[in-house]
């Protein structure tokens, strides 16, 4: 291959994506805007969640359970007292909270004489999964409540005291899985795009005549418009990792150098993905939308980023071993989550490889240099 001519057409597209203002932001406000939408939007951390309380009992008990709800900061925001149950229910109405604990009257005199009682806890349904996850945490606190109480009577070997560790995401912070797995999908959709617009532009603007009449050989144009591609994505990497380590404040548990070499074999698999798109399509328009459909479905669908790829079914188990996606969050999982294992690495950066090969190999095959 012919490095001089590689290095032209290298240095003429920094050239022209330094006058191109559209592609600069494109290029690199892109990966950043996905990252910040998936990042956050993402999440399905159930915390923070406003509620209000209404104590019709006002005893010392009745205060003793509702300070379990009220410092418990993580999980639960204190918006105060209501006086009755209208008021409270009129706030979950106007969306101002999601909550409302009841302690009835004579709570407190009914523990005292063993008489069972209860609290009601009025939950916002129109969102179910948040209703349920707010459900489990008040059955929490009411249940350590109850175990501190009969602690007192010498009974509390009656029950069960159930304590579960983590052994990965310790905190169970969804955002430590949504912000970190958001490089599988902006490093797959973003260079992807790019790459087969470098290719496309040159037949929409009917420069590709100049490339076809040329002594550059298609294997040289193609690689060269990819180290563009790569070099300018690379570099995107590099924001986003520091992103995710000091806006969400993601533990990383890997090998940064390791982890990085993965990333740019993975660029390199996204962006011969794009130039193979490139190699069906004329038009920009037609380029973008095309590899925003194939790039998206694979990314989120079959990577394992929503719904683990053990719980689908066997002919979706099958399809998701057919994306690349599916090995590099593997990748992400083991450096950001569950700690380095150097088999697991190399098993995915080899598959890695051979996608990147595969994508080339077959983008050169189909590109043809001249045509009648």
């Amino acid at each position: 291959m012919n490095t001089h001519k590689m290095k032209t057409i290298f240095i003429k597209e920094i050239k022209e994506l330094k006058r191109d203002k559209i592609s600069r932001i494109m290029v690199f406000l892109l990966p950043v805007v996905i990252l910040l939408v998936f990042g956050y939007g993402m999440a399905l951390d159930v915390e923070k969640i406003p509620f209000s309380i209404l104590d019709e009992d006002n005893t010392f008990t009745s205060r003793e359970i509702s300070y379990k709800f009220i410092n418990n900061f993580r999980y639960y925001t204190f918006k105060g007292y209501v006086k009755k149950q209208s008021e409270g229910i009129e706030l979950i109405d106007r969306n101002r909270i999601r909550m409302l604990l009841v302690i009835p009257n004579g709570f407190e005199k009914d523990l005292k004489n063993g008489r069972g009682s209860s609290i009601q806890i009025i939950e916002d349904g129109v969102f179910p999964y948040r209703a349920s996850i707010s459900k489990t945490y008040s059955n929490i606190i009411i249940n350590k409540f109850n175990i501190e109480k009969f602690e007192n009577k010498n009974i509390k070997e009656l029950f069960i005291d159930l304590r579960i560790r983590y052994w990965f995401n310790e905190e169970m912070r969804q955002k430590n899985v949504t912000a970190s797995g958001v490089l599988l999908v902006v490093l797959f959709i973003s260079p992807a795009i790019f790459a087969s617009l470098l290719i496309v532009k040159e037949k929409e603007l009917g420069s590709i005549y100049n490339i076809w009449t040329s002594s550059i050989s298609k294997k040289e144009f193609l690689l060269a418009k990819q180290s563009v591609a790569v070099m300018i994505s690379f570099l995107n990497y590099f924001i986003l990792f520091a992103m995710i380590m000091v806006l969400f404040k993601t533990p990383f548990k890997g090998s940064f150098i390791l982890f990085t070499i993965s990333s740019f074999i993975y660029i390199l698999v996204s962006t011969s993905l794009g130039i193979l798109i490139s190699t069906f399509v004329k038009t920009q328009v037609s380029a973008v939308v095309a590899t925003s459909i194939i790039c998206i479905i694979p990314s989120i669908l079959y990577s394992g980023y929503l719904t683990p790829i053990s719980s689908m079914t066997n002919e979706a188990f099958i399809v998701a071993h057919l994306f690349p996606n599916y090995y590099y969050f593997n990748i992400i999982k083991m450096s950001f989550l569950k700690g380095f294992n150097l088999n697991i690495f190399i098993k995915n950066i080899i598959i890695l490889i051979f996608f990147y090969l595969f994508f080339i190999s077959i983008s050169i095959a189909r590109f043809r240099k001249y045509q009648c």
